[in-house]
């Protein structure tokens, strides 16, 4: 199970999305993807903050028409229980000095109270909360050496 950052589902809607990420999401049962209502406030800020036109209706369409009725059993909330989640990883944060911007709080706390990885080209943060991240920018390649494969990671 998997909750999928803001760079993710900002990714397909982009004029030249990054192939290794559409990969990445064709490959996922989409009842294992999960978004959080962060994700989407973050997403529909951006947009909104747009300079008004045809790009800005385009996304503003695809959001709310594409993505939000393909995750509509599977948007998760920031809320009371949540808070709990929150708070711990901003205490433990703190004592270890690991600051975590904003937003990336309350997408780390949902994860956490979920069990879920995250999906993110951004992966500092999620780390640093202790969650398991995934970043669907990295292809993996193998070579050879001797007998042995040897995986090797690179971002696009």
């Amino acid at each position: 199970m998997i909750l999928i950052d803001t760079n993710v589902i900002s990714e397909p809607l982009k004029p030249a999305p990054y192939a290794a990420v559409l990969t990445w999401l064709d490959a996922q049962a989409i009842e294992t993807l999960f978004i959080s209502a962060i994700s989407i406030a973050e997403r529909r800020f951006g947009i909104a903050s747009m300079p008004r036109g045809k790009r800005q209706m385009i996304l503003h369409g695809r959001l709310e028409d594409e993505v939000l009725p393909i995750f509509e059993k599977r948007i998760l909330p920031f809320n009371v229980g949540t808070s709990q989640f929150y708070a711990n990883l901003m205490a433990s944060g703190r004592a270890s000095g690991k600051v975590i911007g904003k937003a990336d709080r309350y997408t780390a706390a949902t994860a956490a109270e979920h069990d879920l990885a995250v999906a993110t080209r951004d992966a500092s943060p999620f780390e640093a909360a202790g969650l398991r991240v995934i970043n669907p920018w990295a292809t993996w390649t193998f070579k050879i050496t001797g007998l042995e494969f040897e995986p090797h990671q690179s971002v696009g």
